[in-house]
C-alpha cells in the first residue's frame, strides 16, 4: 500500500535494481513468491473509494497500468495465495465491508481459529474478520491487534496497517511513503516494524 509519492519514488529506486525495474516487474514478482490464486487493488481519492477491482483472472500488468495513472492519494495492491474457502473473485481481496465505518482492507496470514466460523458463511477467516469487526461494532484496532495477520487497508477512507507476525517493511522517501510484506533485493532504507505495530493516517497508535 502507498501514496501517490510513494509510488512515483518505488517507481524510481525500482529502475536501479535489476531484474525487477519497473512496477509491472514488481508486481509480478510479488505474484510469484506470495500469489497464484487471485489479484486485486483499490485506489483512494480524497478519501473516497474511487475502485475497486479483483479476481482470480486480474492480471498484475492492469494494477501495475492502474498505478501508473497515478490518479489517487493511496493505492493498495494485494495478491496471495488462497488459505481457505474456494478460490473465487468474491475471495479475492481486497475486501469491502460497510457499517457504522467503512472498511477496505487486505490481509496477509491465516486465522486457523476463524475458519471453521468463517467456513460456515462460506467465506475467508480474514472477510470474516472484518465483518465482525465493522458489523459487530468493535473497536477496530484494538480487535485487529488480537489476531497474527497483518492489515493493509482504509478505515472511513483513512489508510491504516496493522503488523502481526508476518514480515511487513516500510519505505519512506520525502512525503512518500510504501507499506508492504515485501521488497526486492537491494532495495535500501527499508524498515520493519515491531509486532502489533499500527499506523492510521499518518499516526502511529
Amino acid at each position: 500500500m502507498a501514496n501517490t509519492e510513494g509510488v512515483e519514488g518505488l517507481e524510481k529506486a525500482l529502475r536501479e535494481i535489476p531484474g525487477c525495474s519497473s512496477l509491472e516487474e514488481y508486481l509480478a514478482a510479488l505474484e510469484l513468491r506470495d500469489g497464484g490464486n487471485g489479484n486485486g487493488y483499490a485506489a483512494f481519492s480524497g478519501g473516497k473509494l474511487k475502485k475497486l477491482e479483483k479476481g482470480i483472472a486480474l492480471k498484475t500488468s492492469d494494477a501495475a497500468r492502474a498505478m501508473q495513472t497515478r490518479d489517487y492519494d493511496w493505492f493498495l495492491f494485494h495478491t496471495r495465495e488462497a488459505s481457505a474457502a474456494s478460490v473465487s473473485d468474491e475471495n479475492c481481496h481486497p475486501f469491502h465491508v460497510t457499517g457504522e465505518v467503512e472498511v477496505v482492507a487486505a490481509v496477509n496470514g491465516n486465522e486457523k481459529s476463524i475458519i471453521p466460523l468463517a467456513a460456515v458463511l462460506g467465506i475467508t477467516d480474514s472477510e470474516f474478520i472484518l465483518r465482525m469487526a465493522v458489523r459487530m461494532e468493535m473497536p477496530f484496532f484494538e480487535t485487529l491487534r488480537i489476531f497474527e495477520s497483518n492489515f493493509f487497508g482504509f478505515l472511513d477512507g483513512r489508510p491504516f496497517v496493522k503488523k502481526g507476525n508476518r514480515d511487513m517493511l516500510v519505505w519512506k522517501k520525502n512525503d512518500g511513503i510504501v507499506f508492504a510484506s515485501d521488497f526486492p533485493f537491494g532495495m535500501k532504507g527499508l524498515v520493519k516494524p515491531e509486532q502489533d505495530y499500527v499506523w492510521y493516517d499518518g499516526t502511529e497508535l
